[in-house]
């Protein structure tokens, strides 16, 4: 356990022993817990969870080597990753981006990622990380007092030494001093507000059943004598033994109160006397019964809550969901405070009432609906597979994707054909982007065999250059690691490795040609990728292994003698230029010549097939193996679909029959929804999202209070003077 200077002060201390900037540590240290040594963030996808002031995740602390649940461990493990981020990166603003987001993500943006979540962590750290020049302020806030001098100065007229004065000021006040000081208090007049608290405040009613758990416990109790005691008496006991007086006048429900009177009545006592308010709020808080009947109100509709309609709109059903509770609570109070006081229930009342508490509850219901805790949705392999394609700019269609009732309502009308081409012709257009980027190809150029062609011509004078070499000389490196995976495969004595260790043998030789050595190492790296297939054999994916590994040790091979020359640039061109054509060729496959649309179907169709795909295409090509109606042939599709005649036709009939004109507008129902459908807000929100869970205690104290703690009290507190007449 430590405080939150302690975190502060230690995270100090092993900022400078790492030599990481200050600031920065302290800004990650504030944005990531707060400075609490026991933060825990929520589960991520992965069943895991970020623990410790500077949240670090199982796996990065495994590589870090640091117990995160030490929470000294944990910042130096967190100080450490700031120090491998900021040798990466340089740049404060990346380090914070990388440190939120992962480096992988600023890597593949360039720069800070577009996730509002990310930005603001960099602004928050940022701002901190750049005082790192000023001189910093002790953990708290607190400035260190200045030396005290010797100095004589007048004090009240008498001259006290600057260290006594100080001394002075600094002195602790005593036990008798704040005796004395509520004393003073207690007997100074009060202000009407301090004078309502004190008039509505009395923890002893908790314990006198005034309050809602003792009131619940009376008027159940009540209900329950009542009703064993109409029981028996209709069974034939006489009432002097069941101890009933027919000639006592029997309860009276309370006159009516309008949803109008209550909400005036509430404002009133809120404006004018919010003394009374606070201090019936404060009784109620004491009030266990006041901390779990929301709890249970809001877990019960949880419960109730059908999963399809939950997951159509998390955050919507949570707020309902939050109201409903805060409803539910009021009539609930309502029905025990009338049968405890009054021996009697008005309904109408109660039905007021419960419209108040969810009037009353709404504001801080919509709070507590976007803080409420979710758990995520479990996506399928091919709902995961969409979700990446949608965070890359593909269009799906909605109910393939999830097929919830609010999806397959605006796909039935919109239609689902016209939807699937529509998400073609979109899908289509980023698949050619995404193309010429693998190829590094301008936006205008359009993808043709005669510039693949010249691409590849392009890329081939790094070949050449590669060629260019007349002699590669075997070195010590290269026989010492031909001989370490030749020992290897000699000591797998069950599996039969003749095949691989004659590749090895091969390679054995004093010298390569600067041709042999470029074919070699083609054969190799096109024949270990055909033998590495998903769909390829266990013997064949053994080969592959082989195949790769002689490969890597000619290029290291060709490497080394290139350093050695003064060219070490050769190899490294060559190596993107064998990934680059790989690249053309697997474009060219899926080519419309005739077009020059790269198909998204023959992509699918490879990445169904197990075969590899350009990085810049791999999701695209996932998405098409897994959705086809969406990445259809655009030229047998033809215009983007519009207004349809059946769309014009049905509008016309209907205002034909209704005798209006403007009926008309109906026409445009069915394209407005598929607009709808393929936008990217819909897009990205259209994936099975997350469950509302029962929320924590601070979200029950904070989602109703109005209803539990001030409506439902206002009658025992003397409030009633602000609110009609029962």
């Amino acid at each position: 356990m430590a405080t939150k200077d302690e975190i502060f002060a230690f995270a100090a201390q092993e900022a400078e022993r790492q030599g990481v900037p200050l600031s920065l540590v302290q800004g990650v240290v504030e944005a990531e817990s707060g400075g609490a040594f026991n933060a825990i963030g929520p589960k991520t996808r992965f069943n895991d969870r970020a623990y410790g002031p500077m949240q670090l995740m199982g796996a990065t602390a495994k590589d870090l080597g640091v117990n995160r649940m030490d929470w000294r461990d944990n910042i130096r493990g967190g100080v450490k990753y700031l120090g491998q981020l900021t040798e990466r990166f340089q740049d404060p603003t990346l380090v914070a981006a990388a440190y939120n987001a992962g480096p992988a993500t600023v890597d593949k943006y360039g720069g800070v990622p577009p996730f509002k979540e990310t930005q603001n962590y960099v602004k928050k750290v940022v701002g901190m990380a750049q005082k790192d020049n000023e001189e910093w302020t002790p953990v708290g806030g607190i400035a260190q007092p200045q030396a005290p001098t010797e100095d004589w100065k007048p004090v009240a007229g008498i001259n006290v030494p600057v260290q006594q004065q100080v001394q002075q000021r600094q002195t602790a006040p005593t036990s008798a001093d704040f005796m004395q000081s509520v004393r003073q208090q207690a007997f100074q007049p009060k202000t009407q507000f301090q004078q309502d608290v004190a008039a509505s405040f009395n923890p002893l009613d908790v314990f006198r059943g005034k309050t809602t758990g003792g009131q619940l416990i009376t008027g159940t109790a009540d209900l329950m004598s009542r009703g064993i005691k109409g029981a028996l008496s209709a069974a034939g006991l006489p009432d002097e033994y069941l101890g009933i007086d027919r000639n006592k006048p029997q309860p009276v429900a309370q006159p009516t109160q309008s949803i109008s009177d209550i909400l005036k009545g509430t404002y009133k006592v809120a404006t004018e006397r919010p003394g009374l308010l606070v201090g019936g709020m404060a009784t109620g808080l004491l009030d266990p019964t006041n901390l779990v009947l929301p709890g249970a109100m809001q877990k019960s509709m949880v419960a109730a809550t059908p999963t399809a309609i939950a997951q159509m709109a998390p955050r919507t059903v949570a707020l309902a969901q939050n109201i409903g509770a805060g409803a539910g609570t009021a009539a609930l109070s309502s029905a025990a405070a009338q049968q405890a006081t009054t021996g009697t229930i008005n309904p109408a009342q109660v039905m007021n009432e419960a419209a108040v508490g969810g009037i009353l509850t709404a504001p801080t219901a919509t709070v507590s609906a976007l803080t409420t805790p979710r758990a995520p949705a479990n996506l399928t392999q091919a709902q995961l597979v969409a979700e990446r394609a949608i965070a890359e700019g593909a269009t799906l269609p909605p109910t393939q994707v999830n097929p919830s009732i609010l999806n397959r309502l605006i796909e039935g009308i919109s239609g689902k054909q016209q939807t699937s081409q529509i998400a073609s012709v979109k899908n289509q257009q980023l698949i050619n982007e995404q193309a010429r980027k693998a190829l590094n190809l301008a936006p205008d150029v359009e993808i043709t065999p005669q510039v693949l062609q010249q691409f590849r011509a392009e890329k081939g004078l790094a070949y050449d250059a590669l060629r260019s070499n007349p002699t590669y000389y075997a070195d010590k490196p290269f026989f010492a690691e031909l001989n370490k995976e030749t020992a290897r495969l000699q000591s797998m004595k069950s599996l039969d490795v003749g095949t691989e260790l004659k590749l090895l043998n091969n390679l054995k030789q004093m010298n390569f040609n600067g041709d042999e050595l470029v074919e070699s190492i083609k054969r190799l790296r096109d024949s270990a990728q055909t033998n590495s297939s998903p769909l390829a054999n266990a013997r064949d994916k053994d080969l592959g292994r082989a195949q790769k590994f002689a490969a890597q040790q000619l290029e290291a091979l060709a490497e080394r003698e290139l350093t050695r020359l003064g060219q070490p640039d050769l190899m490294k061109n060559f190596q993107q230029a064998r990934q680059d054509i790989a690249k053309s060729y697997t474009i060219e496959k899926a080519l419309n010549a005739t077009t020059g649309n790269v198909s998204g179907a023959d992509l699918g169709t490879l990445a169904r097939k197990g075969k590899i795909v350009p990085a810049e295409l791999q999701t695209l090509a996932n998405a098409a193996g897994a959705y086809p109606t969406a990445f259809q042939n655009v030229a047998r599709i033809g215009s983007v679909p519009g207004f349809s005649p059946l769309d014009i036709g049905t509008a016309g009939i209907a205002s034909a029959a209704a005798g209006n004109p403007s009926v008309m507008l109906s026409a445009a129902t069915r394209p407005t929804l598929r607009s709808l459908a393929v936008s990217p807000m819909y897009q990205r929100n259209m994936l099975p999202s997350s469950q509302p869970q029962v929320p924590g205690l601070i979200n029950r104290v904070t989602s109703n209070p109005m209803t539990n703690y001030g409506l439902g009290q206002l009658p025992e507190y003397g409030t009633e003077r602000f609110l009609l007449p029962r």
